[in-house]
């Protein structure tokens, strides 16, 4: 080989070596003669995370990993990163920690807090970092899908044991027990519907009846105060007056008459007193009339002479003159 050919073959291999170099640097984020700020976060792990990998602002390389160091109480991780002092960050920031792609190569991206405000975030004491969080692995993933394998095949070894087939049996008595309240709750509640229709319609007619009796009422009250004003009322309470006035008198007349009664029953109660003592006598036989009625033979005599006298005057109805000798001279 000639000296111009070995020329030509190392010039390509140091083109194609800076070509490897530059784009190393462009992916990782390094910019050539721009300026660059530190940007610090803090996280309670950061996985595989290491020195030069890269930091991203919406899927866009804006710097690179610094350095990972624990605080001094070794109770969380400060992650220093080199970001472009051009690069405005969003409001609220938060970096989150996640794989770059399946061969383990890891990214930070910052976010706003908002895009994932149900991460729990590591805070830091210090105002000046930013709270960070690192999604798990695939390895860890995988411990936790193994876990949860476990826990499951643990739930299934259980549910045989409890699952037997008396244990369907009362699943199924139950199911049909539910079925019925069910139906009973259905029948329930559609009584109580019709109670709460009756209810309603009852309502209603009473408000009607209110309504009718609060109109009679204003009506009412109407009238009233159509009489005030006219005098009317005036009248009526007038001539209750009058009235009552009239009855005071009759009240007082009445009473008057009332003591006179006293007087005449009174007086009555003297005359039934001497006339209870006459019958008394009567009875006893005293007196003549008392006589009379207990003499017999008197009795017969008096209606002798009555039957006597009586012929006697109709004689002398029929032969005057036989009494009478009247002589003119």
């Amino acid at each position: 080989m000639s000296a111009p050919a070995e020329v030509r073959v190392g010039l390509m291999v140091l083109a194609g070596l800076a070509l490897i170099v530059v784009g190393t640097i462009w992916m990782q984020g390094w910019r050539i003669g721009a300026e660059e700020r530190e940007v610090v976060a803090w996280f309670r792990e950061v996985g595989q995370l290491q020195g030069g990998n890269p930091v991203k602002l919406r899927g866009v390389p804006i710097g690179r990993v610094e350095s990972l160091a624990l605080d001094q109480r070794s109770a969380g991780v400060i992650i220093r990163m080199s970001i472009s002092s051009e690069v405005v960050l969003p409001e609220d920031p938060v970096v989150i920690l996640s794989p770059e792609s399946l061969f383990g190569d890891w990214q930070a991206e910052i976010f706003p807090r908002s895009r994932y405000p149900f991460y729990s975030y590591a805070v830091s004491p210090s105002v000046e970092m930013l709270p960070g969080y690192s999604l798990p692995d695939v390895s860890r993933l995988t411990a936790v899908a193994d876990r949860i394998a476990e826990n499951l095949a643990v739930i299934t070894d259980r549910i045989d044991i409890a699952f037997t087939d008396e244990t369907a049996v009362n699943i199924r008595q139950a199911i049909d027990n539910i079925q019925e309240v069910t139906a009973r709750l259905t029948g329930l509640v559609e009584a109580q519907g019709r109670t709460v229709e009756d209810l309603a319609a009852g309502l209603e007619m009473t408000t009607a009846t209110l309504n009718e009796a609060a109109a009679t009422a204003g009506r009412t009250f109407s009238r009233i105060e159509s009489s005030i004003a006219q005098g009317e009322l005036t009248r009526i309470v007038e001539n209750v007056e009058r009235v009552t006035l009239q009855l005071d008198s009759l009240s007082r007349s009445l009473g008057t008459v009332t003591g006179e009664l006293g007087g005449a029953v009174g007086n009555a109660d003297s005359a039934f007193s001497a006339l209870n003592g006459i019958l008394t006598e009567l009875e006893a036989g005293e007196g003549t009339l008392g006589m009379l009625l207990q003499d017999t033979a008197l009795y017969r005599e008096l209606v002798t002479t009555n039957t006597l006298v009586q012929d006697l005057l109709e004689d002398f109805q029929r032969n005057p003159r036989k009494y009478i000798n009247l002589r003119v001279f």
